[in-house]
């Protein structure tokens, strides 16, 4: 009999329990998972949840029993890609799996069409540009860092594993994903026209808000010195 092989994400949710019965801080508990599973490290906001139900006294490791219902919508699979600002969504790209995500064709996205996309919407507007992103390979790479070095972009500061301080993350995916829910789809067409139409139907303050939550993030990120906190 073939030895049943455990789960990342369980794996390391058992190490959050011993820690935390050992009274080491989620910060320090993320630093050492990290070192151990790399990029299959669960996020900051994961680790931080499951340090705070194991003090608790959560038992389980894994995810708590539920019935199973029949799938209420066929999604394929890909990756949507999203840049923006407070005025609204600059760009849109959709990939799927025939597809690389490089750093090449992340930096050359950034030099033509983002680069374009951007000065065209802010032509009354100022010249300088904050970029943030999140800490993929992709957008970490050498070739990346030096093409936003060339493009004069102020790039802001995001720690790894903080979908929590990512705009797109804490705030717009969570509700394209509740519009999504229950729907379904019969091909890559559909899903993506679905998806542009949900963005374009969005008002300005939609976006605006979503911003403004990020410095308040921030903040309390901060205050805590990278602590858990409740929302």
């Amino acid at each position: 009999m073939s030895e049943q092989k455990v789960p990342r994400c369980v794996e390391q949710r058992i190490i959050i329990k011993f820690l935390v019965g050992e009274n080491v801080q989620p910060s320090e508990i993320l630093q050492r998972l990290k070192k151990q599973y790399r990029e299959e490290c669960l996020s900051r906001t994961r680790v931080f949840e499951w340090c705070k139900c194991f003090r608790e006294g959560r038992e389980r490791v894994e995810n708590e029993p539920h019935n199973r219902r029949p799938r209420t919508s066929i999604t394929p699979t890909g990756w949507v890609g999203l840049d923006g600002d407070w005025m609204g969504v600059i760009h849109v790209d959709f990939l799927t799996e025939a597809n690389t995500i490089n750093a090449a064709y992340y930096s050359a996205l950034l030099e033509t069409e983002i680069k374009e996309k951007i000065r065209s919407k802010r032509k009354r507007g100022g010249k300088r540009v904050a970029f943030l992103q999140d800490n993929a390979r992709p957008h970490t790479a050498k070739t990346t860092m030096a093409t936003i070095s060339k493009l004069k972009w102020d790039l802001l500061p995001h720690p790894p594993y903080s979908p929590d301080l990512a705009p797109s993350d804490f705030y717009l995916f969570g509700q394209l994903k509740s519009h999504l829910q229950g729907m379904r789809f019969a091909d890559n067409d559909s899903v993506i026209h679905s998806v542009r139409e949900w963005i374009c139907r969005q008002p300005k303050d939609f976006y605006e808000n979503g911003i403004r939550m990020l410095p308040g993030r921030w903040k309390k990120c901060i205050e805590s010195g990278g602590e858990y906190f409740e929302e």
